[in-house]
This record gives structure tokens, sequence and C-alpha cells, in this order.
């Protein structure tokens, strides 16, 4: 399924100022890594039928075919890399993120704050990620592959996951 319209998502609420901030699963040294990184690319106001007055940030040509999966309460996703470059976004539920060779996790609500960039794939990381899905309810992701423009511009924050105010407007 080829999604055409999510370079005019709207994540207006996990911007801080004019960017948006988000967690990265990223690597260094072929280990998966946690940063909070702020996107160079700012918000716009809108003047596309449907969304005019609002705000919008383009995401870049995105690529490949998207999935809109369905975890079960209380899924147990193992220890994986992510299948390419890609969003996550975590529509609802809950998502428990750990890496094998550190303490660093990343609690990842479904809803408004729910974006992540998963970018450990097999080429740079040995290990992965462990993902887990602890809530009483489904967790629903849609996961959207970026395209050849690949990773977007942006600035690491800081180690870690994007936490509280960072993900709030």
């Amino acid at each position: 399924m080829r999604l055409t319209l999510l370079p005019l998502l709207l994540f207006s609420s996990l911007a801080l100022g004019n960017t948006l901030n988000v967690t990265v699963l990223g690597a260094q040294n072929n280990i998966s890594t946690l940063e909070c990184w702020a996107l160079l690319s700012g918000f716009k106001h809108s003047s596309e039928a449907g969304t005019a007055g609002s705000e919008s940030l383009n995401l870049g040509k995105l690529g490949g075919d998207s999935t809109y999966t369905i975890l079960p309460a209380g899924f147990n996703g193992g220890r994986h890399n992510a299948p390419a470059l890609q969003w996550v976004i975590f529509l609802s539920g809950l998502a428990h993120i750990t890496l094998p060779n550190s303490t660093a996790e990343a609690w990842v609500a479904g809803g408004k704050n729910g974006a992540i960039l998963a970018l450990d794939t097999a080429d740079v990381s040995a290990f992965g990620h462990y993902t887990t899905y602890p809530s009483k309810e489904q967790t629903i992701t849609l996961e959207i592959p970026l395209g050849n423009e690949g990773i977007p511009a942006h600035t690491v924050l800081h180690g870690g996951p994007c936490k509280g105010e960072e993900l709030s407007a």
C-alpha cells in the first residue's frame, strides 16, 4: 500500500517551536542507540485544501511499501533490527524499546507523540533492539520507509529518547 499524502501529515502537537523533535533508534559503532533529534525542515502554514491555516511539515518523498500493523496486547516483538530506514508511527497502545548493549530505553505511547525514526538496520547494528508492547490494549502502528532522500536533515539534541516538554507544543 502506497500512502501518497504522508508528506502532509500534521505533527504540530509534536513540535517544539518550529521543529519536530523525534526519538531516533539509530546506530553507532555497530550498536543500536537512542537519540533525540530536531528535524531541520520547519513547520509551515498550510495552504492545502482541507488543512489550510494549520501547521504542516513535509516529511520528504517517502518510498517503498508502507504497513499498518495491529499488535495484540502484551505482544513481545523480541530482538530485531529495523527492516528498513523508516518512520514508525504508533497510533495507539504503548511500545517499550530497549537495547541489548545499553541501559537506555524508550517508552513510546501511541498518539500525538508516537512518531519515531527507526534506523538501526542490520547493516549498521549487529544486535538491533528489543520491542515489547506492555499495554492491555492493541498497539497500532504505521511503518513508512524513507525514500531516496534518506535520513532527514537534523540536529542531535542529546543521547537518549526525547521526553516530556521536548515532545510538546
